[in-house]
């Protein structure tokens, strides 16, 4: 495994011994995170710390300093030569190949199964194997959550019941909303538009089997023969580009606010209806302030873009140290099975940020829900799919549901969604391929060059795809797109050969 330049070892090197001189009194083992977020981090991170590390010193004899950044500030913190002890990464944030070529992270192959077998536990053979890179190694944690995905669009159920609206639990294409949207921008102000964007819808090209997303290559999930395990890009597929029109179409309808290409974020409260990843049975009604149906359209899906969408790795400085890699192994355990810790990381403190109420169903199912008080929702909102387990994770509840005025909620979603996965789930033909990147840095700058170039207008609809994505394409092939797809396909080649 490539290693790191000389500059980032001698920094890492002072960086590791700061922690120890720290860490020696009292045997304190202190760990850094370098944890994903929006624009902003939460606020009330400090105070919420202090009570996670009084957990952790107590269990582990480790503190862990958690920080938080957008994917600019990763880049360039990495760049600069910072190091973390642990990281979240996937194909969108903080690029898990590119760190793994560029030899960032530790392999942690045999490790986690001998030092944390409960962690180790909480996934599949099959999404262990899903989880390895190119080379074969296991060099990060994908966190226990939706790991076969499945996509929604979320909308208004009472703005769709009050006017005779049936919505479909599944369907095909996104044009089937239209309807919807039109009754729904019928009903809303001067300025105001029922489909507001923030430059890109989330899942518009979920479905595509992505191998890397820098590139946007994959193969088209569900074709058959040859077909099957031909690298494209994914404006090939049928579905992503149908989609990008439908997107399109609202916006020339006026159903998308006018500045979707530009405009960093959107009213939550306000945007009745939005794309999302989520599961049977999950609820976003606490968290919008108003009652929420999901119509299904893409999945349960299991491929390599799904279990490597959300991971946590570790800094490869930790092969040099196995006292300390041990115990950043031990700390991850912790958040993905100890209840009191991982809910505290993910809601806040008890009484301040969040409060819990148990729930009992009809079935005799009895669980905790969560109700985020207002100063948790103002000062500590982290992204829970960055950090451990979601199953651990108490669901949200609404302050009608604690007061028995709405149905109780589903505390037992994550039964519900493992039962699909067993009825449902299809599993990718490429599953366990990873790419390897290595040589193709300069593409892959010049390529998200293009993409940083068009990406924004496409996905907001503000363009149309018919036109710009063989302009968008003429330019990323000219770039060395050509290139990059040659090389995985020879890869993948080798790989279906051996499997």
């Amino acid at each position: 495994m490539k290693k790191l330049v000389s500059l980032v070892l001698a920094l890492c090197l002072v960086l590791s011994m700061a922690a120890f001189t720290a860490s020696a009194e009292g045997d304190i083992v202190k760990l850094t995170w370098a944890q994903g977020s929006g624009s902003t981090a939460p606020i009330d991170n400090a105070i919420v710390l202090e009570a996670l590390n009084e957990i952790s010193r107590e269990k582990l004899g480790v503190e862990c300093d958690i920080q938080y950044f957008t994917n600019d500030q990763i880049q360039l913190s990495m760049q600069a030569g910072e190091v973390y002890d642990m990281y979240f990464t996937c194909a969108w944030y903080n690029n898990f190949n590119t760190n793994v070529s560029n030899g960032m992270f530790a392999n942690i192959e045999g490790k986690i199964q001998e030092w944390t077998p409960d962690l180790y536990a909480l996934l599949t053979e099959d999404t262990w194997e899903i989880a390895r890179s190119a080379d074969g190694g296991l060099y990060a944690i994908p966190v226990p959550k939706d790991i076969a995905a499945m996509n929604f669009i979320v909308y208004d159920k009472s703005f769709a019941d009050a006017n005779g609206i049936v919505v479909p639990e599944r369907i095909e294409k996104w044009d089937e909303m239209t309807d919807y949207l039109v009754a729904l921008q019928g009903s809303m102000g001067e300025g105001e538009y029922a489909f507001e964007i923030a430059k890109t819808p989330a899942g518009w090209d979920t479905g595509f089997d992505f191998i890397d997303r820098t590139p946007l290559i994959g193969v088209i999930f569900g074709a058959e023969g040859e077909e099957a395990t031909k690298v494209c890009v994914e404006f090939d597929d049928p579905l992503v580009m149908d989609r990008l029109r439908t997107i399109h179409k609202w916006y020339e309808m006026g159903l998308i606010n006018p500045d979707a290409a530009v405009t960093d974020s959107v009213d939550d409260k306000h945007n009745h209806i939005f794309t999302a990843q989520a599961w049977t049975g999950y609820d976003y009604s606490p968290s919008r302030g108003y009652p929420c149906g999901m119509t299904c359209y893409n999945g349960p899906i299991l491929n390599t873009d799904s279990v490597q969408g959300a991971m946590n790795a570790f800094s490869v400085t930790l092969e040099d140290d196995e006292a300390r890699f041990k115990k950043a192994l031990e700390y991850q355990q912790l958040v993905n099975t100890d209840w009191e810790y991982r809910n505290i990381l993910a809601r806040g403190i008890e009484g301040k940020h969040v409060n819990y109420y148990e729930f009992t169903l009809e079935n005799g199912y009895t669980a905790k829900a969560a109700l985020q008080t207002e100063l948790g929702s103002s000062n500590y909102s982290p992204w829970q799919f960055s950090q451990g387990s979601y199953p651990l994770t108490a669901v949200a509840c609404t302050q009608a549901q604690v007061d028995g005025i709405d149905p109780a909620p589903a505390i037992d979603q994550w039964d519900r969604y493992y039962a699909d996965i067993a009825a449902y789930a299809e599993v990718s033909n490429i599953c366990g391929f990873s790419f390897n990147s290595e040589g193709f840095d300069n593409v892959y700058a010049e390529i998200s060059a293009v993409k940083q170039e068009y990406m924004d207008s496409l996905t907001s609809g503000t363009v149309d795809p018919d036109v710009v994505v063989p302009e968008m394409l003429d330019k990323m092939y000219a770039a060395g797109l050509q290139d990059v797809i040659d090389a995985c396909q020879a890869q993948l080649d080798a790989y279906m050969a051996n499997k």
